[in-house]
């Protein structure tokens, strides 16, 4: 998969942000790069 179409493939995404909120993926890299970290709790 290209860099383009993974980008494209996960900007329509919702996830929960620190608050609760909905926040669109491809709403965080669209005025830049950035970063995503995916953090799971074991235990």
């Amino acid at each position: 998969m290209s860099h383009k179409s993974f980008g494209a493939a996960l900007s329509p995404i919702e996830l929960p942000d620190t608050d609760g909120r909905s926040v669109r993926l491809g709403s965080l890299w669209e005025a830049g790069p950035a970063v995503l970290v995916f953090l799971r709790h074991y235990g």
